[in-house]
Parts: C-alpha cells; sequence; structure tokens
C-alpha cells in the first residue's frame, strides 16, 4: 500500500455537497449490499472512507453534467467525468483495490454521462436508448458494490451481481417516478420524461410494462440460486418495500 504522500489521498477533491449528497446511496450500500457478505452496520465506518469519497465524486459529476447541459455546453461535463475517473482509478491503485469490473463500472458511467447528454437534447429518441440509460445510470451503485467487496476482501460471485442487476434497475425507476414532476419543472434528465416524451398519455402503461419485465427477470435468476441465497434477496426486497413507499407512476405531463 502506498505511503499517505500520494496526491489523491492528500488533496481535496471533494465538496460538502458531495458528502451531502452521497449520503443515501451509502445507507442503501449498508442497508442492502452489507447482508450479501455477512457485514453488519458496525463495519461501516471501516469501509466508509474509500466509499465515501467515490460516491461523492460521482454525484460531483452528476451536478456538472446538468450544469453543462444547462449552458448547452455538454463536452464540459464529459470532460470533468473523464477527470474524476482518473482521480478515482488513482486512489483504488494507491489502496491496492483496483480491479477489472470496477473500471468496467466506471466506463459504463461514462458512456451513461454520454447518452444522458444525447437523449436530453435530441428531439427524436428510441426506447432502446431511453432503456439503455436505465440500465446503465445505476452503474454508480455497482461501482461501489464492486468496491466493496475487494476492500472488504470477500470473494467474486457472478451470481451476487446478476440477481442485483434488476433490482438496481427497478430502484431507479422508481426514484425518476418520484422526483417526475420536479425534473421537469428544473428540466433535467428523468427516465419517465423520456417515456412521456416517447408514448405520450401511453408513458405509464408502457414505463409499468417495463417494471414488470425487470421484476421477471429478478424471480428468474433468483430462482436460479440455491433455496438459502434465495431467503437473502427475498429479505432485501421485504426490508425495501418497508422502508421505501413505492409511489403509482403520476399522469404524464405533456411537454
Amino acid at each position: 500500500m502506498s505511503s499517505q504522500n500520494s496526491s489523491v489521498i492528500t488533496q481535496p477533491c471533494i465538496s460538502y455537497w458531495g458528502i451531502h449528497k452521497s449520503a443515501r446511496f451509502l445507507d442503501a450500500i449498508t442497508s442492502y449490499y452489507f447482508p450479501l457478505y455477512g457485514l453488519s452496520n458496525k463495519d461501516f465506518f471501516t469501509y466508509y472512507p474509500v466509499l465515501g469519497f467515490v460516491e461523492a465524486l460521482i454525484y460531483q459529476v452528476d451536478e456538472a453534467l446538468e450544469a453543462s447541459q444547462v449552458k448547452n455546453s455538454l463536452s464540459d461535463g464529459i470532460k470533468f467525468w473523464n477527470k474524476t475517473k482518473s482521480i478515482i482509478i488513482n486512489l483504488l491503485k494507491e489502496r491496492n483495490l483496483e480491479h477489472p469490473l470496477i473500471e468496467k463500472q466506471l466506463e459504463n458511467i461514462g458512456e451513461y454521462c454520454e447518452l444522458e447528454n444525447k437523449l436530453m437534447f435530441k428531439k427524436v429518441v428510441t426506447h432502446a436508448d431511453v432503456i439503455k440509460s436505465a440500465e446503465l445510470r445505476s452503474s454508480d451503485v455497482r461501482t461501489l458494490h464492486t468496491i466493496l467487496f475487494r476492500v472488504a476482501n470477500k470473494p467474486y460471485k457472478k451470481s451476487t451481481f446478476d440477481t442485483m442487476w434488476p433490482l438496481e434497475v427497478l430502484a431507479d425507476i422508481q426514484e425518476d417516478i418520484e422526483q417526475y414532476q420536479d425534473d421537469v419543472e428544473k428540466d433535467k434528465f428523468n427516465i419517465y420524461r423520456m417515456f412521456v416524451k416517447l408514448y405520450g398519455e401511453k408513458a405509464p402503461e408502457c414505463l409499468e410494462a417495463e417494471k414488470e419485465r425487470y421484476k421477471n427477470i429478478f424471480r428468474e435468476r433468483l430462482a436460479q440460486l440455491p433455496e438459502n441465497e434465495q431467503k437473502i434477496y427475498l429479505n432485501l426486497v421485504s426490508k425495501y418495500k418497508e422502508e421505501v413507499s413505492v409511489k403509482a407512476i403520476p399522469e404524464p405531463i405533456l411537454e
């Protein structure tokens, strides 16, 4: 492990706002991912420095991306992400945490940034692009998940990532449903807003069909796991339903 004279470790890179915005994602990691590795809330501060640092950086990218869209200077947001990605990779190298799966998720975040710009400014969008954005958008969560199993020195299980994937997409879609009106008013990217752009008044039923498709993917992948592992995921789903008030898809706002 490198010394603390490292440029990334000693340099100020994150803002209070980045830390503040990342808090709820870190809570989700603790609630829904720690149990997958036999970790408890008491372990949080052991892994907080790297998880919190990375998620705060990613939130700052989100802010920069939205600011670049307002200014119609889309390349600024992409440049900010590329700079941030380098900081994250350097940190992981210095802490001996680098892994090809983490780099892949970081590449997905960059792809998402470019796709969001495209969807926000293109007059005609496609269903395939909107769905792809929904699937790429939670790459930050998968980045933290991958870092978690590395920093906790746990073995990688592909089935864990495959089973969580549809749940991650569903959670992201649900968040956009809840933020829909606010995002329309602030002219921000929103998955449901893109569905309205595509399907107008039929958007709610089209989005509901996609939600059901991801639920079916989860059920199929869950069924392939041993019974004792199935219980872990079902407990996480039950916990989510208890903690999160799932709102119905609102009436579309035809812009």
